[in-house]
C-alpha cells in the first residue's frame, strides 16, 4: 500500500539530508544561483515580449494569456529596478515559497518528512522545475498558484476544516489569472470530490462555494477583458484543441510528448510517476485513499488534454509545468514507501533514489554554465544563444537612429519587437519601435491609427540568419517586403555577440519609404 509510513520509520531519527535545516539551505542556495544567473542573462524572447507588456499600464488580459505575468514583472521591477533581475526576481523568489508549499503538501497527506524532503529536492532539480521558477513566462505564476492551492487542498484533507476552500479558492484564482491551465485544476478538484466519498459532504459546505465564487470574481475582470475584445484570448488559446484526425504524422506528437516529459521530469521521476498513475486506478486501496487522490485526481484533466492534444498537435514542453509539484510528490511517495512487486520495479525504484537527484544538479549546472559561457558551439540550435548582447545591439540601433535621422523602426517578429523595446527603454534610447504586423498581439500599445500618423521614411529591422559559416547574407528582397510590395534600401547589419565573443544574431536594418499598401490603415 502507498500511504504514509509506518509509525516505526517516522519514529527513527531522521537522515540529515530530510532535515528541515538541510532542505532549507539547499532552497536558499538555488534562490542565490538563480538570483545571480538572472542579472547575468539577457531576456530570451518570450521574456522581452512579456516585458514589453511591462513597459505600459497594466491590462486586465492580453492576448496570449491573462496578466499575472505582468504583475510579477512591474513586481520584481519596483523591488529592484534592474530590468532582467527585476523581471525575473518574483519568479524566482518563488521557488522558495513554491519548495515550502511541496514540502507541506506532502506532510499533510503523508505525515513523512522524508517524502516532502525528496518532494523538494527532486521538483527543483527537474529541467521543468529549474527553468520554469527561473524565466519569466506565464509558467511562473501558474506553476506557484497551482502549487499553493494544491497545498490549500492538502491542509483541508488533513483538518477537514471548510474555511481552507478559501484558500483554495484564492490560489485558484489567481492561478486562472496567470494561464488558462488552471481551468484544469478545477475540473480536477471536482473529480476528486467525487471520487471519495468521504469528500462528498463538502457539496453541503457554504464554504466550498464562497471558495468558488472568490475564484470567479478573481477571473472576472479577464473574462471582462476578453467580452470587450472579442473572445480573442479564449479563442487564441482554447482553439488549439482542433479536431483528430489520426494521421501518422499527427500521432507522431503524442511520443514526442513524452520523450519530452521524461527529459523535462528527469526519466527516474517520470518512471515512477508513470507507475503511480498506472496502479492508482487498479488498487483498491489506493483508489480509497483520498490523499492519494489529491495528488492524482487534480493531475487528471490536464493530462488528460494533453495526451488527447499530442493525438494532432504539438504539445509543448512547458504545458504540463504547473503539474510538477504535485508529481514530484507522488514520485518521493512512490520512491520511498511503495513496495514494488516486480524486480524491475524494485530497480527502477533503487535507481530514482540513487540518479535523480545527482543527474538533476548535473543537468541543471550544464543550462546554467551553457547560457553564462557558450562554452560548447552546439552543433543543434541553442537556445541559451539569444540570452547575450542585447544592450549592445540597442546601442548601436540608437546610434543608427541618430546617424540617419529616422526614429520610428518598424519590427516584423514579436521577439525582436521586445528586446528592442525593452533595451532601448533601459538605455533611454531614441527610436520608437513599432510591429509591422499580428496587431492583435498589441493592444496593450497605442498604434497609429493610420500610415499618415507617421512621419516616414521609417526603418524597417529584420532578424538575420545564421548558417555554420557565419551570418547570412543580407536579404535582396526580405518577405515583409514583398508582402508589402515594396523595395528598401538595406542601411546596414546589426551583429549580435554571444558569450564566447563569436556572431550569436543579427538585425538588417532598411530604409523603408511610404509603402502603396497601407501598413496601419488607409487615410
Amino acid at each position: 500500500m502507498c500511504s504514509a509510513s509506518s509509525s516505526s520509520a517516522r519514529a527513527a531519527p531522521l537522515p540529515r539530508w530530510a532535515r528541515a535545516s538541510t532542505v532549507l539551505a539547499f532552497v536558499l542556495a538555488l534562490v542565490g544561483l538563480k538570483l545571480v544567473m538572472g542579472a547575468r542573462l539577457d531576456l530570451i524572447r518570450d521574456e522581452a515580449y512579456y516585458a514589453l507588456w511591462a513597459l505600459h499600464p497594466l491590462q486586465a488580459g492580453y492576448y496570449d494569456h491573462p496578466p499575472a505575468v505582468v504583475w510579477f514583472i512591474k513586481a520584481g521591477r519596483a523591488l529592484v529596478g534592474d530590468f532582467e533581475l527585476g523581471a525575473r526576481l518574483v519568479a524566482i523568489v518563488s521557488v522558495g515559497i513554491v519548495s515550502l508549499a511541496i514540502h507541506r503538501t506532502a506532510m499533510a497527506l503523508l505525515g513523512d518528512h522524508r517524502v516532502a524532503a525528496l518532494s523538494v529536492y527532486w521538483f527543483n532539480l527537474t529541467p521543468g522545475g529549474m527553468l520554469g521558477l527561473f524565466v519569466i513566462t506565464p509558467d511562473a505564476p501558474s506553476m506557484l498558484f497551482w502549487a499553493l492551492a494544491l497545498w490549500a487542498a492538502a491542509e483541508l484533507q488533513a483538518a477537514r476544516d471548510g474555511r481552507w476552500w478559501l484558500a483554495f479558492g484564492l490560489f485558484a484564482g489567481l492561478g486562472l489569472a496567470s494561464k488558462y491551465t488552471g481551468l484544469f485544476l478545477g475540473a480536477g478538484i471536482a473529480l476528486w470530490l467525487l471520487a471519495h466519498r468521504e469528500n462528498r459532504r463538502w457539496f453541503a459546505s457554504a464554504y466550498l462555494y464562497a471558495g468558488g465564487a472568490l475564484a470567479l470574481a478573481i477571473f472576472a475582470p479577464v473574462i471582462a477583458w476578453n467580452l470587450d475584445n472579442g473572445l480573442s484570448s479564449f479563442a487564441f488559446q482554447f482553439g488549439r484543441a482542433g479536431a483528430v484526425d489520426l494521421s501518422l504524422r499527427d500521432l507522431l506528437h503524442l511520443p514526442e510528448f513524452v520523450a519530452a516529459q521524461a527529459g523535462l521530469l528527469l526519466p527516474w521521476l517520470f518512471a515512477l510517476v508513470v507507475a503511480g498513475l498506472a496502479i492508482f486506478p487498479t488498487s483498491a486501496n489506493w483508489r480509497g485513499d483520498a490523499r492519494l487522490g489529491l495528488l492524482i485526481w487534480t493531475g487528471v484533466p490536464a493530462l488528460a488534454y494533453f495526451l488527447f492534444h499530442g493525438l494532432h498537435a504539438t504539445v509543448q514542453g512547458n504545458w504540463p509545468w504547473p503539474l510538477y509539484a504535485q508529481l514530484s510528490v507522488l514520485g518521493a511517495q512512490m520512491a520511498l514507501a511503495w513496495k514494488p512487486g516486480g524486480r524491475w520495479l524494485t530497480l527502477v525504484q533503487r535507481q530514482a533514489l540513487i540518479w535523480q537527484a545527482p543527474v538533476g544538479v548535473a543537468v541543471g549546472a550544464l543550462i546554467f554554465a551553457q547560457a553564462s559561457t557558450q562554452f560548447v558551439r552546439l552543433p543543434f540550435l541553442d537556445q541559451t544563444r539569444v540570452a547575450h548582447g542585447w544592450p549592445a545591439v540597442a546601442r548601436d540601433v540608437d546610434a543608427l537612429v541618430a546617424e540617419t535621422g529616422i526614429e520610428t523602426i518598424l519590427v516584423d517578429d514579436y521577439g525582436l519587437v521586445g528586446w528592442l523595446s525593452v533595451y532601448g527603454a533601459k538605455m533611454d534610447a531614441d527610436y520608437r519601435v513599432l510591429p509591422l504586423g499580428e496587431f492583435h498581439r498589441y493592444g496593450f500599445i497605442d498604434l497609429p491609427v493610420s500610415d499618415a500618423a507617421l512621419q516616414w521614411p521609417v526603418l524597417l529591422a529584420l532578424p538575420a540568419g545564421i548558417s555554420a559559416g557565419g551570418v547570412d547574407a543580407p536579404a535582396r528582397h526580405p518577405e515583409p517586403l514583398m508582402r508589402l510590395g515594396e523595395t528598401a534600401t538595406f542601411v546596414a547589419r546589426i551583429v549580435r555577440q554571444g558569450a564566447d565573443a563569436t556572431p550569436a544574431g543579427a538585425i538588417d536594418i532598411y530604409r523603408l519609404e511610404r509603402p502603396r499598401m497601407p501598413v496601419f490603415g488607409s487615410d
